[in-house]
C-alpha cells in the first residue's frame, strides 16, 4: 500500500521527477522545457510578487508521484469581481488519493488568502500558454501546450470543478491555404482601406516588439482579463525567441496613418525537435535541438502564438490580408518549409475567430477546458459559452501518430 507524503516544494529535482513518474513509456510526450516552467514558476515571472505562489509535491517513499502549484495574479485580480486564484502545473499518478490532496492543500492556501473561486489549471500569468485541461485530441503536444492523461479529467471533476473556458488549438495543412481566393481579398484591402503589413525583422527586434504591443492592446482591450502590455514587456521575450524566429511567420498591419492595427505571429513548432531531451538544453541536449532545428526537414510545423485585429478594423479583411502577406512571403517559404499550422488558446466563445480560422481551412485539432471551483458558499459565476466539440477525434493516448 502506498505511503503518500504531501511536502511544499523547494528544488526542482523532485518537481521535474513527477514527470518521470507518470510519462514513463508515453511515445507522444515531449517534455515542457524546465526553463520555461521555472521562469513561470519563479523570480522572473512578472506576476510573481514573493508571496503569491507556492507548490507542492506528493512522494510515495522518496519517488515523486504528484505536483500542483497554487498562485494568485494579484494585478488580474484587481479587474475581477469574484477574487479567483489558480492552480496549474498539475500532475498525478493514477490514484485518485493523490489528486485529493493536492486540490486540498492548494484550495486551503487560496483560501487563506481570501480567494473566492479557483481557476485551473491554467497558467500563472499570460493566457497564451500551458492554458486548461487536455479532453480531446490527444496526439503530440505542441510547444507551451497543456498535455495530460486522459483520467486528470476524472479528478477534477469528481473533486468539484466545473467546466468554465474553452480552449481551442486549430489545425490546419499550410499547403492547402486557400492562396488564390486570399490574394485576390489581400489586394481589394490593399486598395479599398490603405492598409499595410510588414514583417518582424530580426535586426529591428524593438520595433517590432512595440508595434506589437500597440496591435495586441487595441486588439483586446475589450475581453475579459484584459492585461495591457508594453514594447518593454515584449522585448525581452523576442530575444529569446531570436534563434528560432522565422521571419516569414510573422506579420503586423498597419492603417494609412501607419498605426498598428493587426498581428499576426507564427514560431517554428520547437516540439517537433525536443523528443527525447526530457525539458533540458543544456550542454547535452542543446547540440542535438540545433542539429535538429538545421537539418531535421520531417516534421516541421508552426504554431501560432498571437493573432489579434483592433475592434474597428475588424471588419475590413485585416485578417486574410496578414495571412495572405505571410503565405506568399519568400516565394511561399511557409508551405515549402512546414506541414500542419496550429493555432492554439483560441476561446470557444470567441466565434468571430474560429470562423476566421475555418476559413482557412483550419479546425479544431485538440480541445482544453479550464475549470473553476467555488471555495466559500454562495460564490456564483458565468461560464463562457463554448462550441460543440463532440465530433472532434479523440486520437489515442500515449500512442505515436
Amino acid at each position: 500500500m502506498a505511503d503518500y507524503r504531501i511536502e511544499e516544494n523547494r528544488n526542482w529535482k523532485d518537481w521535474h521527477g513527477v514527470l518521470d513518474t507518470v510519462y514513463a513509456g508515453n511515445r507522444q510526450y515531449v517534455y515542457p522545457l524546465r526553463s520555461d516552467i521555472e521562469g513561470i514558476l519563479g523570480e522572473k515571472n512578472s506576476a510573481y510578487r514573493g508571496d503569491n505562489l507556492m507548490r507542492w509535491v506528493v512522494k510515495d517513499g522518496k519517488r515523486p508521484v504528484g505536483r500542483i502549484a497554487a498562485f494568485v495574479d494579484t494585478e488580474r485580480n484587481q479587474q475581477l469581481e469574484l477574487p479567483a486564484g489558480g492552480i496549474g502545473f498539475f500532475e498525478s499518478v493514477e490514484d485518485a488519493a493523490v489528486a485529493r490532496q493536492l486540490f486540498a492543500v492548494a484550495e486551503d492556501w487560496l483560501r487563506a488568502r481570501g480567494m473566492q473561486a479557483v481557476d485551473g489549471p491554467i497558467n500563472f500569468g499570460e493566457r497564451d500558454k500551458f492554458w486548461g485541461l487536455l479532453v480531446r485530441g490527444w496526439y503530440r503536444p505542441i510547444y507551451q501546450e497543456t498535455y495530460n492523461p486522459p483520467y486528470y479529467q476524472s479528478f477534477f471533476e469528481e473533486a468539484g470543478y466545473q467546466p468554465h473556458e474553452q480552449c481551442l488549438t486549430m489545425r490546419g495543412v499550410v499547403s492547402e491555404f486557400p492562396g488564390e481566393r486570399l490574394g485576390k481579398l489581400a489586394a481589394r484591402v490593399r486598395e479599398r482601406y490603405g492598409l499595410y503589413t510588414e514583417q518582424i525583422q530580426a535586426n529591428n527586434l524593438r520595433k517590432g516588439a512595440d508595434d506589437f504591443a500597440e496591435a495586441y492592446n487595441a486588439a483586446f482591450n475589450h475581453w475579459p482579463y484584459f492585461k495591457p502590455l508594453t514594447g518593454d514587456d515584449i522585448y525581452p521575450t523576442f530575444q529569446q525567441m531570436k534563434p528560432i524566429m522565422d521571419p516569414h511567420l510573422t506579420c503586423i498591419a498597419y492603417n494609412r496613418e501607419g498605426r498598428p492595427i493587426g498581428l499576426a505571429g507564427l514560431i517554428p513548432d520547437i516540439n517537433c525537435f525536443l523528443q527525447g531531451l526530457k525539458g533540458r538544453l543544456n550542454w547535452v541536449g542543446m547540440p542535438k535541438f540545433l542539429y535538429r532545428l538545421k537539418f531535421q526537414k520531417h516534421p516541421r510545423n508552426c504554431k501560432g502564438i498571437a493573432f489579434g485585429i483592433a475592434k474597428d478594423y475588424q471588419r475590413q479583411g485585416v485578417y486574410p490580408l496578414m495571412v495572405d502577406a505571410m503565405f506568399q512571403s519568400g516565394d511561399r517559404h511557409t508551405s515549402r518549409t512546414y506541414r500542419y499550422v496550429d493555432m492554439a488558446t483560441i476561446r470557444g466563445h470567441n466565434k468571430l475567430m474560429v470562423d476566421t480560422c475555418r476559413q482557412m481551412n483550419t479546425d479544431i485539432h485538440r480541445v482544453h477546458l479550464a475549470y473553476r471551483k467555488a471555495l466559500v458558499p454562495g460564490a456564483s459565476w458565468e461560464p463562457f459559452e463554448m462550441m460543440d466539440v463532440s465530433e472532434v477525434p479523440a486520437g489515442e493516448y500515449g500512442v505515436s501518430q
